[in-house]
């Protein structure tokens, strides 16, 4: 018999032997494996990681409050003005703000606000000159839904409540979005 026909001849046999039955489910499995890769690159690598990130650690001012599991904040109508105002016109730098007003037990309301010298301004920082110390709320902004602090914010936050245990870290995110440290 030629050799080329004995080839030929396997491989017409070859094809009449049907595939392991694993084998389909596994091409599948590890076609959705990939795909299931994929899409979480995509969706948990920057900016949508952090995206994602600063929507769950944050929370949506409504009615003038920010209502978290362990406290309120309560802002006065004026403030929340104010603070929309400074949003909007500084929108390219990051910017800090004291607020001040009364705290009883896990309520905090805020009546007054300013904002302390900045000495240097960037798109993701802001260096400032420290709030008085019966501040309450040490707030300043994050570039477009990034509402995660960060160490440096965790650090000043920590200094600060050497002076004040009542204070806390306020990140602005978006107008009307905020996350509380």
């Amino acid at each position: 018999m030629d050799p080329h026909e004995e080839i030929l001849k396997e491989a017409l046999e070859a094809e009449d032997t049907p595939p392991p039955f694993w084998k389909k489910p596994f091409i599948l499995l590890f076609g959705a494996l990939l795909v299931v890769l994929m899409m979480s690159f995509i969706f948990v690598t920057y900016p949508i990681g952090d995206i994602i990130q600063g929507q769950l650690v944050s929370s949506p001012l409504e009615n003038n409050r920010i209502i978290t599991d362990k406290l309120v904040i309560t802002f006065d109508e004026a403030i929340v003005e104010r603070l929309d105002e400074w949003y909007f016109a500084e929108q390219r730098n990051e910017w800090t703000a004291c607020l001040l007003g009364t705290k009883y037990e896990w309520e905090y309301h805020i009546t007054e606000a300013y904002q302390p010298r900045m000495w240097l301004q960037s798109y993701n920082h802001v260096q400032f000159e420290a709030c008085d110390k019966d501040t309450l709320l040490m707030l300043h902004t994050h570039p477009y839904k990034s509402c995660q602090a960060s160490p440096t914010d965790l650090a000043t936050l920590a200094d600060a409540r050497i002076t004040n245990p009542d204070v806390l870290m306020v990140v602005m995110c978006e107008p009307a979005r905020f996350s509380v440290y």
